[in-house]
């Protein structure tokens, strides 16, 4: 090879390596680190024992005055919210039910954020309901709540109300992120069609047995295909069954539209679900860019070649720009003060990102711009952040290349979709015969759903009636309108009384989802749903960060909302929780927290390492002669082997004394242990075969010291002698090592770092709780030094008798 092609070749060598290097930096510097991180230390943030309720008043270090007051509301909540006892001895079928259950949300627990875990109170007999109400007057623990609606209410029931276990009605102020209309107005008339078509009774309808043909085309599928369409101006559709289930989808069939290059680009702190693939950590190939800055929008045109997609959660303008969506006061210990973006500042951002994306796609290669209307749609009279947010010159509507919709396109029913513009979705040359559909699932298109579908987008249109009349009595759009009317000016109404009466906190909202700000740096801020419960109100498992309420609330029940909103901050500032936490507060705080953590996790570790020796003993060290044996090698490492170790600093007769030492002690395990080989799997550490292993090594060591000249003379000839040069000391000490360093690197490969470091610790002190553990066993009777095992045979070892018997 001539030098001009060795130069060019090094210098495409080196390109390569630069841009490959600079891309992953600069992609693994905008990937999820935070969450990463988090994750990482889940494992080690340990809150340990308990502090005391008394002392988690006071984390914040408040003055006198204030820990008095925090006391008697911490009194005050205990009154209203400590769970009732059962009833004639009946154990509350909320606590008992909620011990089976996975997912903590049913039961309504961790209401606050973790680090006042001491603070919560049982939700037993709040947690479980009896019935669900609508729009009928009821009773809650201050007295009369008034659902009854009036002549102002625009068809409004009344809000609904839950009975609980307690026998108490509630207002329910909750999580029901998909029903946003009214129960009667709406949801009834939905499902009574609904049920119609889906009736099995009626022998006429051919629809009903549809249910029974998964994944088959059929009328109403081809009626909802048209109908969303229609709704979207979008050209395909993929139907899956939930929301987070779909993001997946479409992502896959994006990439798979555009050769699949891996890249997905999303905006900081934005939720697209929960599975793999979409969630915060499981999400491979992702980049946060932050929103409303014109570097991101530099990044896609400059990193076209591998994006696939860009994805957009429009709730984000709500939420707050590049700010986590509620619920938030988990992990809020601060102020949290947010501000929505001008609706016009945000329809521009959108439009610019629209313009790259197609500037891509048509002068570059193809870029998807997807917008998430899961949360967003169906909550306002524009139906679709398409609608939503016009382009505040032109007018002109958002065009995205794919659009997802949730399970609010079947009014609640479980059905959600994918849908795309032309050559986006799944579109690939079919004649490449190992790329293949990569979405499945036998309910995708589930038929329920699909008739619940075309009856709520009918119903949208303005028809749906069976008789051709329309379904709903005021129609949707209308609905719409007056729910965000209502929700408006209770925000604004609500906020106005918290300023009015001096109180550091703010609601604000987005159609009927509202969100709760903190005014005041409060380490506290996450009492406040305790107060909202103990006014009477029913919190869905959202509602400790943002809750939603439907258009059948009247006059009369935002009015009462507000009173027990207001009433709830008032308590909550009356008893010390909204003050501010000083700052030298605030770092004597995470001092102690740090001090505190360490020293848990510490404790965790000491503990895993003594578990592990339990176990050792326990299932390994149970023949006499092996504990005789653990207990005089144990001396002569400790009275010899160590101190010419680690004090006298001579390798060569310290590792001859641990030789030997070890020699005593493992001739216990291979001539009298009875060893059950299954129950030996449950040590962590070396058994019986890795101890073998290692006599193999020591003795093959031996041998190549004693023909060292002769491997030295064959060795030279390919490698550097001065390699060779070691001295017998450290000739010794590096065969001593690889005894344990092998076993060391696997343990770290397959458990981690710290698993492999706990692991050699307790090896190093094995000798000194080994005189604890069998001193018992100084001397023994000369009988037990007759009991050899048969290195052949099966032993089963009872390990809570330590009886042991020989299987085979």
């Amino acid at each position: 090879m001539g030098p001009v092609a060795t130069l060019v070749l090094a210098f495409m060598v080196l390109s390569l390596i630069t841009k490959f290097t600079w891309e992953k930096i600069e992609f693994f510097l905008k990937s999820n680190i935070k969450y990463r991180i988090m994750d990482s230390l889940a494992a080690y943030i340990y809150y340990g024992d308990d502090i005391g309720v008394e002392a988690s008043l006071k984390l914040d270090s408040p003055s006198s005055d204030i820990y008095q007051r925090r006391l008697v509301g911490q009194q005050y909540l205990a009154s209203k919210l400590e769970a009732t006892k059962p009833k004639d001895g009946v154990e509350c079928h909320g606590k008992t039910l909620a011990a089976s259950l996975v997912d903590c949300r049913f039961a309504l627990a961790k209401v606050c954020m973790p680090l006042m875990r001491e603070l919560e109170f049982s939700n037993a007999g709040r947690n479980f309901i009896a019935e669900v109400r609508n729009g009928s007057p009821h009773n809650d623990v201050n007295g009369t709540f008034n659902g009854s609606a009036s002549a102002h209410d625009e068809g409004a029931a009344g809000i609904l109300t839950v009975v609980t276990e307690d026998g108490v009605a509630r207002p329910y102020v909750g999580n029901d992120a998909v029903h946003t209309l009214g129960v009667e107005s709406f949801y009834a008339p939905i499902q009574k069609e609904v049920n119609r078509q889906m009736s099995l009774d009626d022998k006429e309808n051919k629809e009903s047995m549809m249910r029974y043909c998964p994944i088959a085309m059929n009328s109403a599928l081809e009626k909802n295909v048209g109908l969303i369409k229609r709704l979207t101006g979008m050209d395909k559709v993929r139907y899956v069954l939930s929301g987070s289930e779909a993001v997946d989808a479409a992502l896959k069939d994006i990439k798979a539209s555009c050769k699949n290059k891996p890249l997905i680009v999303r905006f900081t702190s934005a939720y697209h679900g929960h599975v793999s693939g979409v969630s915060f950590l499981a999400c491979d190939n992702h980049v946060f860019l932050p929103e409303c800055a014109q570097d991101s929008i530099d990044f896609i045109e400059r990193y076209h070649y591998r994006i696939a997609a860009v994805i957009v959660n429009p709730m984000q303008h709500f939420t707050g720009v590049n700010k986590p969506s509620p619920p938030g006061e988990k992990v809020t210990h601060s102020s949290r003060i947010r501000s929505s973006v001008p609706r016009d500042e945000y329809a521009r951002w959108l439009h610019s990102l629209q313009y790259k994306c197609n500037y891509c796609t048509k002068y570059l290669s193809k870029v998807a711009l997807v917008m998430d209307d899961i949360y967003f749609a169906f909550r306002t009279p524009d139906l679709l952040s398409s609608q939503y947010f016009l382009h505040p010159d032109t007018q002109a509507p958002l065009k995205p290349d794919v659009m997802i919709l949730g399970k609010a396109l079947a009014a609640g029913y479980p059905l959600s979709a994918v849908v795309g513009r032309e050559g986006f979705l799944n579109s690939y040359d079919k004649k490449f015969l190992l790329q293949v559909n990569k979405t499945v699932g036998t309910l995708a298109a589930w038929h329920g759903g699909i008739i619940a579908s075309n009856v709520f987008l009918e119903a949208l249109e303005g028809r749906g009636g069976s008789d051709g009349q329309p379904l709903l009595k005021i129609g949707a759009k209308e609905q719409f309108s007056n729910l965000v009317r209502k929700c408006d000016a209770f925000s604004q109404s609500l906020n106005a009384r918290f300023a009015n009466e001096g109180l550091p906190v703010r609601i604000r909202n987005f159609s009927n989802t509202f969100s709760f700000d903190f005014l005041n740096k409060s380490l506290y801020n996450s009492r406040y749903p305790q107060y909202l419960l103990a006014e009477g109100i029913f919190l869905g498992n959202y509602s400790t960060g943002k809750f939603n309420l439907n258009a059948d609330v009247t006059m009369s029940d935002w009015k009462c909302l507000e009173e027990k909103f207001v009433s709830a901050a008032s308590k909550m500032q009356r008893d010390g929780y909204f003050e501010p936490m000083k700052s030298a507060a605030k770092t004597k705080l995470y001092l102690s927290l740090m001090t505190k953590f360490a020293r848990n996790y510490a404790w965790i570790y000491y503990n895993q390492i003594m578990n592990d020796k339990h176990i050792d003993i326990e299932v390994s060290h149970n023949h006499p002669v092996n504990k005789f044996g653990h207990f005089w090698s144990s001396v002569g490492m400790i009275v010899f082997a160590y101190p010419l170790l680690f004090w006298y600093c001579d390798p060569l007769k310290g590792c001859l004394c641990f030789f030997l030492t070890h020699v005593v002690r493992q001739s216990g395990h291979f001539f009298y242990e009875h060893q059950d080989k299954n129950i030996e799997k449950l040590k962590f550490g070396h058994k019986d075969a890795s101890k073998k292993e290692a006599v193999v090594f020591l003795s093959l060591a031996t041998l190549v010291y004693k023909y060292r000249e002769t491997l030295y003379d064959f060795v030279i000839q390919y490698i550097d002698p001065s390699f060779l040069e070691l001295t017998l000391e450290q000739y010794v000490l590096a065969i001593a090592l690889f005894t344990v360093v092998p076993h060391f690197v696997e343990i770290c490969y397959q458990y981690g770092w710290l698993r492999g470091v706990s692991w050699a610790l307790k090896i190093l002190t094995d000798p000194f709780t080994d005189l604890l553990d069998f001193y018992t066993h100084v001397v023994i009777h000369p009988k037990w030094f007759l009991d050899l095992k048969e290195q052949r045979a099966t032993y089963q070892l009872d390990i809570t008798t330590k009886k042991v018997v020989k299987v085979a």
